[in-house]
C-alpha cells in the first residue's frame, strides 16, 4: 500500500490482520515523477497493480495555482503511465497480471470548474485501452474503472461537502460496489468498467445539455443568502 499518510497505512495495514498474507507500506509522494520513481524501484514482480491514487477539485479556469494543476495531471495521468511502464513490463515476461487504473465518469463527459480533472480521467481511460491492446496477448489483463459519486472522503477533503446532501441517493455507490463490479469486469475481459446502473445507462447522454444543466444544478453550491435591513 502506498500514500503520502504513514498514520493512515498502517491503521488500514492493521485492519488487515485477518487476511492471508503480508502487507507492507510505502510512503511516496505520486504526484511527483520522484514519488513513481521510488516505488517502481521498489517493487518487484508486481501480479497485481491498483493506480488508485486521486484527487479531484472545482476551480474556475485560471484560478488553480500551476504547481496544483501539475500535480493533480500527473497523479492521475502521466503518473498513471510511469507506473505501468515501469511494472507491467514484468508481468508481460512472466506471462500474466492484472492493472486496474481507477479513472472516472469524467473520462466521458464534460465537467464545469473541473476541466483539468475531467481531462486526466480520459488521458488515463484512454491508456488503459491503448495499454491492453497490447499486452492482452501475454495474459495481462488491463481495466479502467469509471465510476461516478462513490462514498469515500474524496469530495469531503476537496472541500465539496455539498455533494452528499444534494446529489440523490441512487448516483452514489459504495466503495464494495465498485470492487465487485471492477472484479467482474475483469472476469469477463472487459477493458472499461462503469460502475452503477444509472451511469451505464445515462453514460451516453451524459454530454448532452440537459444533462449538463441538471448536473450543474444538482452539484451547485448553495450561496448563503444576504437579508437587507
Amino acid at each position: 500500500m502506498v500514500g503520502r499518510d504513514v498514520d493512515a497505512l498502517e491503521q488500514a495495514r492493521a485492519s488487515l490482520h485477518d487476511t492471508p498474507g503480508e502487507c507492507s507500506v510505502i510512503s511516496a509522494d505520486l504526484s511527483e515523477a520522484e514519488g513513481v520513481e521510488q516505488l517502481i524501484s521498489s517493487c518487484t514482480d508486481v501480479d497485481v497493480l491498483i493506480a488508485n491514487a486521486g484527487v479531484t477539485s472545482a476551480a474556475e479556469t485560471g484560478s488553480l495555482p500551476r504547481p496544483e494543476i501539475d500535480r493533480l495531471t500527473y497523479l492521475m495521468g502521466a503518473g498513471v503511465v510511469r507506473l505501468c511502464e515501469g511494472v507491467v513490463p514484468g508481468m508481460v515476461t512472466r506471462g500474466g497480471g492484472t492493472v486496474v487504473i481507477i479513472s472516472s465518469i469524467a473520462a466521458f463527459t464534460p465537467m464545469r470548474k473541473s476541466g483539468p480533472y475531467a481531462a486526466s480521467k480520459a488521458f488515463s481511460t484512454s491508456y488503459a485501452k491503448s495499454l491492453s491492446l497490447e499486452v492482452a496477448v501475454h495474459g495481462v489483463n488491463v481495466v479502467a474503472v469509471c465510476p461516478g459519486y462513490v462514498h469515500t472522503n474524496l469530495h469531503a477533503r476537496a472541500g465539496l461537502h455539498h455533494l452528499e446532501q444534494k446529489v440523490p441517493r441512487f448516483l452514489w455507490c459504495s466503495p464494495e460496489d465498485v470492487v465487485e463490479e471492477t472484479q467482474r469486469a475483469l472476469r469477463r475481459n472487459r477493458v472499461v468498467c462503469v460502475p452503477g446502473r444509472a451511469y451505464r445507462l445515462t453514460r451516453p447522454f451524459l454530454s448532452s445539455r440537459p444533462a449538463q444543466y441538471v448536473w450543474g444544478r444538482l452539484t451547485a453550491r448553495t450561496s448563503p443568502r444576504t437579508t437587507s435591513p
